[in-house]
């Protein structure tokens, strides 16, 4: 009897809870037929207020449909100014790269050949490295190389050139004044800060704080694209100049050029064996010169000057001289040609690393196609083959990528040559140089920095 009694008392306390609930529930129900709510409000101040909810609700559904209408015009504006920004900046930078080639054309050909001194080589790269370094010195604008622009790129999502006119100055300098540097560096920097600007302006434009969606990027950076592949397409269609790539012939596909690629990538290396090499020495001797900025380009001047007396296609990025070289070997003693390549390789990394910015892939192009020509000439082996092989193990030596050394060197080679060129690269970037683990070690130090989260996002 002790145990049921509580039992009886708790179910009776259920049932007296459900009464309660279901009174009040019946209660609410009549109030409501009689002309109120459940908290006494009239229902005719219900009735007005769902009919001014439905009423709010349509032009709600009316707007939203006008919004989606607003959101596809805005989005075709944007398109349109992405492709016309991205026109704009390819026209700009196509302009500012045909006219370094057209201030080099000047002073060689205008002012060296109305001179005519035997010394004009010495005098302008000297006088060149002196203007260089002054200007420098001056506004602090020489360009990054490549890989400290993506670095930078990648790590806080985008990138400046800062003042454009005296960065633009400081990419024509080397250029003009025959340095053994080429346009790639001061392109790419040029080309990232010319997309900053354009994804800024759109952001603008469309009223954004932050980045853009992907789905948004997307599009728009292709238009921007697009664009600016156009602007520097009608920059050459109306003006000519532009990049003077040299293209070569296939070599041939025989077992006896099968058996000329190891010679030929054994030399490809010894010259990015050197590149590395003289890559350290330079930077030793710029840090040794840290304190004088208009020394070192000035020296770095002189010594390439005086070397361009007795081999001049040490001068110049070797865009257009792999071109004129190419009709002109033949004529000319081995000797001068593998000299020409060595020569040069070791100042592409001394005008790198002492003040003379630029980028190293068509000057050492350049380095393995003379080079490879010298061989062609002491040997009689196929020149196409000694070239395309010698100058990919170069290639791949420096960058130490075979896929991206390759992809470089089909700007200048046919696709018929990658037989030869394939196993050249891979062998190029396995091979050992100096100064590898170190060049590793710092890529490394630039992966944990972006890794690190520095800087904005893109």
């Amino acid at each position: 009897m002790r145990n049921v009694l509580p039992a009886l008392v708790w179910r009776a306390g259920t049932r007296g809870r459900r009464l309660l609930r279901q009174g009040s529930r019946t209660g609410g129900a009549m109030r409501r037929e009689e002309g109120g709510t459940e908290h006494g409000e009239p229902a005719a101040q219900a009735s007005e207020g769902e009919a001014a909810a439905s009423a709010h609700r349509e032009p709600d559904c009316r707007h939203g449909a006008k919004g989606s209408r607003l959101g596809a015009a805005r989005a075709c504006a944007l398109g349109a100014l992405a492709l016309s920004l991205g026109a704009g900046a390819g026209f700009s930078i196509w302009a500012l790269l045909s006219a370094a080639y057209l201030l080099c054309d000047l002073v060689w050909d205008g002012v060296g050949g109305a001179l005519g001194l035997p010394a004009f080589p010495l005098l302008a790269c000297t006088l060149g490295g002196a203007l260089i370094g002054l200007w420098n010195a001056r506004f602090d604008s020489a360009p990054k190389p490549l890989d400290e622009v993506m670095a930078e790129v990648r790590a806080k999502g985008g990138y400046s050139v800062g003042r454009v006119v005296p960065a633009s100055v400081s990419f024509l300098l080397p250029i003009a004044f025959g340095g053994s540097v080429g346009p790639e560096a001061g392109l790419t920097g040029l080309v990232a800060s010319a997309c900053t600007q354009v994804g800024a302006a759109l952001r603008r434009a469309g009223g954004l704080d932050g980045p853009f969606t992907r789905a948004q990027k997307v599009p728009l950076y292709a238009l921007g694209v697009l664009g600016g592949a156009a602007g520097a397409a009608a920059f050459s269609a109306l003006f000519g100049g532009g990049l003077p790539l040299p293209r070569f012939g296939a070599a041939p596909l025989t077992w006896e050029a099968a058996a000329w690629t190891v010679p030929l990538v054994a030399a490809g290396w010894a010259l990015a064996a050197l590149y590395a090499l003289a890559t350290l020495l330079a930077r030793r001797l710029s840090r040794a010169l840290e304190g004088h900025p208009v020394l070192k380009p000035t020296l770095c001047g002189l010594a390439l000057g005086a070397t361009a007396l007795a081999l001049p296609y040490v001068l110049f990025p070797g865009t257009a001289q792999a071109a004129d070289l190419a009709g002109q070997w033949a004529n000319m003693p081995a000797a001068v040609l593998v000299a020409t390549g060595v020569a040069k390789t070791a100042f592409v990394a001394l005008c790198l690393n002492l003040g003379w910015s630029g980028g190293p892939f068509f000057p050492l192009i350049f380095c393995g196609v003379s080079t490879g020509f010298g061989i062609a000439a002491a040997t009689g082996a196929d020149a196409m083959l000694c070239t395309a092989v010698v100058s990919t193990a170069l290639i791949a030596g420096f960058t130490r990528k075979p896929a991206m050394a390759l992809l470089v060197m089909l700007l200048c080679f046919p696709v018929r040559s990658l037989p030869f060129m394939a196993p050249a690269a891979l062998a190029g970037a396995l091979l050992p140089v100096p100064g590898a683990g170190q060049r590793a070690a710092e890529r490394n130090g630039r992966g944990r920095f972006r890794a690190s989260g520095a800087g904005p996002k893109g």
